[in-house]
């Protein structure tokens, strides 16, 4: 008798980071560290990239300058960035955190025998990592820490840290390599501090596909539905969802999220970029959460919320975009 399948392949622990294609990277660095809060944990200046976090993990947001048609390589000669991607400025990947080298393994392999198709496979020096699209084309990195205390490994600019890994070889560690009590730092001078990245929005025409993407591939539960957005969660119960999926009449990466702990800190936000001049894109007020919106130098969206009390009810947003709301 052939052993029956799990529900799905992965089992994210949370969403880890979003990483982001972006003209040029000092000007969106200067953004999201000066203005944003986020603070620089390190850099690949080959890569032309920068990673940016609240010390959560080793990033909440990773940033590469686009290609422009030009490849560029990891360690060992690995194409790590083929010059066919990265032509705009928009999302590059989410990245969804597991529990271990053994959990990464064993969905890599019964993807492999079941003839799902995957992309690349990569040791990131402080992660091992499983490269894949979505039905609608967004890229998927799901990856286990393999160094707990990563800062004594990444700081500052860094020489190339990329190249091959194979998971049908890997020994497959059990032990979660996570930080479970981490040092949270942002950028002080900053006007805004926010304290972790919670999820990301994508509008999408084929919500039900998605959905069993993300379910039956991605492992994430459908933590509710309404007005035809869902909610996806993963294992980590601190955080109320990790994935929003809304319907629209094309696939679009909308926002990535990041919560900040109170009202106080959100106020203390809001008049600090209006004493810098900085425009805030959007103000969102709901019984359930309020927020602003920011753009970046590329036009790229960004929330920057609280939560509030209150239940959900996106039958009763009146002038609230949907997409904004969830």
């Amino acid at each position: 008798m052939t052993a029956a399948r799990p529900a799905s392949y992965f089992s994210p622990r949370r969403l880890g980071h979003v990483n982001l294609w972006v003209d040029d990277i000092p000007t969106s660095e200067r953004f999201y560290s000066d203005v944003c809060g986020l603070r620089v944990e390190f850099s690949e200046p080959e890569l032309i990239a920068t990673f940016l976090g609240t010390g959560h993990t080793p990033h909440d947001l990773g940033m590469i300058q686009k290609t422009n048609g030009v490849d560029r390589y990891g360690k060992d000669g690995l194409l790590q960035l083929p010059g066919t991607i990265g032509l705009h400025a928009g999302l590059n990947h989410l990245a969804w955190e597991l529990e271990n080298e053994a959990d990464l393994v064993a969905a890599f392999r019964r993807l492999k025998d079941d003839g799902v198709p995957t992309d690349i496979t990569v040791d990131h020096q402080v992660a091992h990592s499983v490269y894949m699209f979505d039905p609608d084309g967004n890229y998927n990195e799901f990856y286990c820490d393999t160094v707990k205390d990563w800062r004594q490994v990444l700081s500052g600019p860094m020489a190339l840290l990329t190249t091959h890994w194979d998971p049908l070889s890997a020994e497959g560690f059990t032990e979660g390599r996570y930080d479970t009590e981490p040092v949270l730092r942002t950028n002080a001078a900053a006007p805004m501090h926010p304290w972790r990245i919670t999820h990301a929005v994508l509008e999408t025409a084929r919500i039900e596909e998605m959905t069993r993407f993300y379910t039956e591939i991605g492992g994430l539960h459908v933590v509710a539905r309404e007005e035809g957005v869902v909610y996806l969660g993963a294992t980590q119960s601190q955080y109320d969802h990790h994935l929003v999926l809304v319907p629209s009449n094309s696939a679009r990466y909308h926002h990535a999220s990041f919560q900040l702990a109170d009202e106080a800190t959100l106020d203390a936000a809001i008049a600090g970029l209006q004493s810098q001049g900085v425009a805030i894109a959007r103000q969102v007020d709901l019984p359930w959460k309020r927020s602003i919106f920011l753009r970046d130098p590329d036009g790229l969206v960004s929330e920057w919320y609280v939560k509030r009390p209150a239940p959900r009810a996106l039958s009763a947003l009146g002038a609230v975009d949907l997409v904004e709301a969830a």
